[in-house]
């Protein structure tokens, strides 16, 4: 299901499905990262599922946390990310030890590299123009480090049209010595549970 207008990146809480027919393949990404082919062809023929909760804490900062599960045997993973662009240790079963950044970002000629210099022009393109955080801030931008495997992964997130419709999209780039892999992920929004309301309720009473 395509996005309602209500759902925007300052709230993104309920659950989101990838689209893996309007997604893009993910093999070259994945090979990039070191994953075997056994696991990337599982994760191929997986249904990955997001639950996200988006709430902020009493200085205004931003807190996403992702519950990721996925069908045929993937130990689920969960993501703390906080937006102010601060580096969270993540230990992930598939793509081991990593260092996380998240912040709030422009997509214009001003956006800046997790790694440095300009934003990767295919990270700034498709994008529909959202209601910025504020200061044109429009995208949540990750900066991924994994320095035992040697690579970096940067991706934008925020929606875009697809085949006429309002998505919630995650723009991928991976880079790893000289070489670099795209790929575009689509998500169907599936919406909020009753007690995931109940929860975000009580959340936002005591912030």
């Amino acid at each position: 299901m395509a996005a309602p207008p209500e759902i925007t990146l300052q709230d993104l809480n309920g659950y989101w499905v990838m689209n893996k027919s309007l997604s893009d393949p993910l093999d070259s990404v994945l090979a990039l990262q070191g994953i075997n082919w056994l696991i990337r062809k599982v994760v191929s023929l997986a249904t990955i599922t997001m639950r996200v909760i988006e709430t902020k804490d009493t200085t205004g900062t931003t807190h996403i946390r992702v519950e990721q599960t996925a069908t045929g045997g993937i130990k689920g993973e969960t993501e703390e990310r906080k937006l102010d662009w601060s580096p969270v240790p993540h230990s992930s079963g598939v793509f081991g030890e990593m260092n996380n950044g998240t912040r709030w970002t422009s997509i214009g000629s001003e956006a800046e590299s997790g790694g440095g210099g300009p934003l990767h022009p295919w990270l700034t393109e498709g994008w529909l123009d959202e209601k910025p955080v504020e200061d044109r801030r429009t995208h949540v931008q990750n900066w991924v480090v994994n320095e035992k495997s040697g690579w970096t992964a940067e991706p934008i997130w925020g929606f875009a049209m697809v085949n006429g419709k309002r998505y919630h999209v995650r723009r991928f780039l991976v880079k790893k010595g000289d070489e670099e892999a795209t790929a575009c992920m689509v998500y169907d929004w599936k919406g909020v549970k009753r007690w995931d309301v109940i929860v975000l309720s009580l959340q936002k009473f005591d912030s």
